[in-house]
């Protein structure tokens, strides 16, 4: 028996087992499958009681149904409801495997895989919604642009699995530090961003500090080296894309990192001392 017939053999048997398959209320195929076998017993009852009149015999219609041959016909709309109704939940599991397949695609198109934060699509996604409310609102939106310190040093002397793990726990703890209507993606290898609706420079810069200090008392109890990060923070200015205004705070994260790392930056300090 091939691989492919066991699986169906393996799906027809457990769908026997699941009370849908005999639900007339809410399974339709069972209803479909009765209406299929009606016409067997409805045609060969009817050729019977023909044969009958014209042999003469003033038979009455009950007597066709003395033969046990006819109950077995008879029997067929009941065996082909069953039949469909156990197909019917085979179906059903099919739609529900599909449906749940769609859902992890569209998880995947959005999520990144390792941390479980928002990638770069859905962060553009969301900064154009962003951009859309304040435009009515006139209210601040800033970008605070994060960078873990030394994570290739963490690779090289504890291994990719472990560096895995950082990035994780980063991820969780940058999440559990925001707030409902802030959006925290994975930028990019240890690189995070997150956008501060309602937020000005000054008022990121210091959440980013409260995110830099707790980070540093450690994210997870199971690493068990120091972890430190370096971030820039910018001010979304009107009309300016995103590219943009990721591209300021990159520039202020880059001074933290000249500066010795493990700081926070605004770009507007270092535009005011260009």
């Amino acid at each position: 028996m091939s691989n492919s017939l066991q699986t169906q053999v393996k799906e027809f048997c457990t769908a026997a087992a699941q009370p849908f398959s005999y639900n007339a209320i809410k399974n339709v195929y069972i209803w479909f499958g009765i209406f299929w076998g009606l016409p067997i017993p409805v045609v060969t009852i009817s050729l019977h009681y023909l044969f009958l009149s014209t042999t003469g015999n003033d038979t009455p219609l009950a007597s066709v149904f003395a033969t046990p041959l006819q109950w077995f016909f008879l029997l067929h709309p009941l065996l082909f409801g069953t039949l469909f109704g156990i197909l019917g939940s085979v179906r059903k599991e099919k739609d529900r495997q599909v449906a749940r397949l769609i859902e992890e695609l569209q998880i995947l198109s959005i999520r990144d895989p390792l941390t479980g934060l928002s990638n770069r699509r859905d962060f553009a996604h969301a900064f154009a919604d962003e951009l859309a409310r304040i435009s009515r609102k006139e209210a601040s939106l800033s970008l605070i642009f994060l960078d873990l310190d030394h994570f290739k040093r963490v690779n090289d002397s504890h291994g990719h699995h472990v560096g895995d793990e950082v990035l994780k726990a980063t991820a969780s703890h940058l999440h559990s530090c925001c707030r409902p209507y802030d959006t925290a993606a994975r930028w990019g290898g240890e690189e995070f961003v997150i956008l501060l609706p309602n937020t000005d420079e000054l008022e990121a810069a210091s959440f980013a500090e409260r995110i830099r200090l707790s980070l540093q008392e450690g994210i997870n109890p199971t690493i068990l080296f120091p972890v430190t990060i370096s971030i820039g923070v910018a001010q979304y200015r009107h009309g300016e894309p995103l590219e943009i205004l990721v591209e300021r705070a990159d520039q202020a994260l880059y001074v933290a990192k000249q500066n010795g790392r493990n700081q926070v930056v605004r770009w507007s300090s270092i535009a005011l001392a260009a």
